[in-house]
């Protein structure tokens, strides 16, 4: 069983930065579940969660096996974009191929509707890449397996963040999340095979 590595509690400097520019901000769940709730209230609101920033590492695209977030989509009507989505940004490179103001590429894995079934509240285990290691507790998993690239997808380059995030077109958007994280295989001498499993409290 992977274990919580990281704990991060609504209010503290941590789960701040881990927010950043999202907007609202999450809080405590109205249904007494212990993690964050995100509620859209209106306009181009969305949240991003930040939870891994690799600017002192040297991670690559291919060393993550799995993005992924144990908690629930609260707002569904079978719109795909009702679904929060991750994101991995790779580190700019100043050589004129950089696709953003502050990274070379993204790729985001989001939720192809037509071919899983959600339900509004239902705690499910959601992740991209491959199936995360920790079973937990046996959830239901529910893959996001459709890949939406800007600037060129390439397994060398280097990993910058890791974010879960929501979409700001979307006219409802509520999503709850208890944990958060990755899997990823040896980049370095320093590290074997490693994880990070977030856990979030209110």
């Amino acid at each position: 069983m992977t274990t919580t590595n990281f704990q991060y509690k609504l209010g503290s400097s941590g789960a701040t930065a881990i927010q950043a520019d999202s907007m609202p901000l999450a809080v405590a769940d109205a249904n007494g579940r212990p993690g964050w709730s995100y509620s859209k209230v209106s306009g181009s609101e969305k949240f991003n969660y930040y939870f891994y920033a690799g600017t002192y590492e040297n991670m690559k695209m291919k060393h993550v096996k799995s993005m992924f977030y144990c908690g629930s989509i609260d707002a569904w009507s079978g719109i795909g974009n009702e679904a929060p989505f991750f994101v991995l940004y790779t580190k700019m490179k100043g050589d004129g191929t950089d696709a953003g103001a502050f990274y070379h590429s993204k790729h985001a894995y989001a939720l192809h509707s037509a071919s899983q079934l959600i339900r509004a509240g239902e705690k499910c285990l959601f992740y991209c890449i491959e199936t995360p290691k920790e079973e937990f507790n046996g959830m239901r998993k529910v893959p996001f397996r459709h890949r939406i690239d800007t600037g060129n997808y390439d397994p060398e380059n280097d990993v910058l963040f890791m974010t879960l995030q929501s979409d700001s077109g979307a006219v409802a958007q509520s999503t709850y999340v208890e944990c958060l994280g990755a899997d990823m295989s040896p980049f370095d001498r320093r590290v074997a095979d490693n994880h990070i499993n977030m856990k979030l409290i209110s």
